[in-house]
């Protein structure tokens, strides 16, 4: 077990030290200095200022399109330089798991990186007003509201690159790069800003990285749950469908 996980990191050295990587990285950077500089600038307080870029929709697509091209790439080098570690693995279950496992890892480093560079844009500009005030119409404040939004985020990207790394894995490159497209198009599309709170459920996955505003905080978090739910779900049924599909091949 420990030898697997091992292995397992040398994998993430090897393609955070490629060129594709060092680029993704690169532009990571550029990301989180404009997500920190221009956008979040604007709110001058720095529990405000840190959901600015988050709810902002070019900001969104382009963090995306960064953690796509980063999963793709992380799952592409595993199966065309790392042939003989699969053929190790000896069956399809203990392939698709160390490709979920590798998934999340290089997903963790990735949004880390970028979370870490508008942290320390923020610490040198807003970190001077850390007022704390009432948030929106909610009966919470924004330090616990910027808490919730932060960690539902992340929690949402990861649920999502694991269900296109499952995808990735049964289908072929041009299937996966259309899906993602079309994810981060409807970006800009679904949910815009809304002047009157939401009273139901949201199904919609992408307005969850929008300025979508419940009648209540309950309402949202429990929106919330039932969104991870269904991507979990999906998770399951790919996993499962990856179990018995064919294209899935450790040979």
């Amino acid at each position: 077990m420990k030898s697997k996980y091992h292995n397992e990191i040398k994998i993430i050295n090897y393609i955070t030290s490629t060129e594709k990587y060092k680029g993704i990285f690169f532009s990571s950077i550029i990301l989180s200095l404009y997500g920190g500089l221009i956008l979040g600038q604007s709110a001058h307080n720095f529990f405000d200022s840190i959901l600015i870029p988050f709810q902002h929709a070019i900001f969104n697509i382009f963090l995306f399109a960064l953690v796509f091209l980063n999963n793709i790439n992380a799952c592409s080098i595993l199966k065309k330089d790392f042939g003989f570690y699969i053929i190790r693995l000896k069956n399809k279950k203990e392939y698709i798991k160390s490709i979920i496992r590798i998934t999340i890892l290089m997903y963790l480093f990735h949004i880390s990186i970028i979370l870490l560079f508008i942290f320390m844009v923020f610490l040198l500009t807003t970190f001077n007003d850390l007022n704390i005030s009432i948030y929106q119409n909610y009966a919470i404040n924004n330090f616990t509201y910027s808490f919730f939004y932060l960690i539902r985020y992340v929690l949402l990207g990861m649920l999502l690159t694991l269900i296109f790394s499952l995808i990735y894995i049964n289908t072929s490159d041009k299937v996966i790069l259309t899906l993602q497209s079309l994810f981060l198009i409807l970006i800009m599309y679904f949910d815009k800003f809304k002047l009157e709170p939401r009273t139901t459920f949201s199904l919609s996955i992408w307005s969850y990285f929008r300025n979508v505003i419940y009648e209540t905080f309950s309402l949202e978090v429990t929106s919330s749950i039932f969104m991870v739910l269904i991507l979990e779900i999906i998770i399951i049924m790919l996993y499962q469908l990856s179990l018995k599909s064919k294209k899935v091949e450790i040979t």
